[in-house]
């Protein structure tokens, strides 16, 4: 993979570069907590947002798709969801084991990329169900910004809780593919992952804090 210095400056790399410093604004609002300052906190994560889907539309538009947006454009989702729900945990009351699982999913698909990177040549792409879990934790935590309460926010919780899953197998497929190219090899892999997510889930289960 080479990275031209120039591609830094392509307008859909600098709005990718733009999500990462529009964290601060976002996690000073948050621990604000004011209803003036809620209504500027979804101003900007709209504004943030909007960004997102118009780097990939520049990107694929202009003719400007390059390997670095490719890392880019997922690695400014990444940083600004965590310090977003970071500060919403820390200021209001997010549940602490979803945080947890999504970290825990994000480290999977690191370490993914860097097999599919070094085996082909080339990094992962997000799927439509990384992007659909994307999109999801970026409602919720809108709902949380805006302090919405009651069954709203509980349904949501639990529909991040199966697109976790859902985007998780997915990608754990890819990875899969290129690590252990021998179907044996595969179902024996999908046996266990299958058996510690009963696991877990199970266990979850008894912790009142999930929600």
């Amino acid at each position: 993979m080479q990275v031209k210095f120039k591609e830094f400056f392509y307008v859909p790399n600098l709005l990718s570069i733009s999500r990462i410093f529009i964290v601060i604004p976002i996690f000073f609002l948050i621990r604000l907590n004011t209803p003036e300052g809620n209504w500027w906190l979804l101003l900007i994560a709209v504004i943030g947002a909007a960004t997102d889907i118009l780097d990939g539309y520049i990107s694929r538009r202009m003719n400007l798709v390059t390997e670095l947006g490719i890392i880019l454009d997922p690695l400014a989702d990444k940083i600004g969801m965590a310090v977003v729900f970071i500060g919403l945990i820390l200021y209001r009351n997010f549940p602490i084991p979803l945080l947890g699982l999504l970290l825990y999913r994000d480290l999977m698909i690191v370490l993914a990329g860097a097999i599919v990177l070094k085996e082909e040549g080339k990094p992962m792409m997000a799927n439509v169900w990384g992007k659909a879990n994307t999109a999801i934790f970026a409602l919720l935590a809108l709902l949380f910004m805006m302090n919405v309460q009651g069954i709203v926010i509980t349904v949501f919780i639990y529909i991040a809780y199966l697109s976790l899953l859902a985007s998780s197998i997915a990608y754990a497929i890819r990875g899969l593919n290129v690590l252990l190219p021998s179907p044996r090899n595969r179902m024996l892999i999908w046996i266990i992952f299958f058996l510690l997510t009963v696991f877990v889930i199970y266990n979850l289960r008894h912790f009142p804090f999930i929600l």
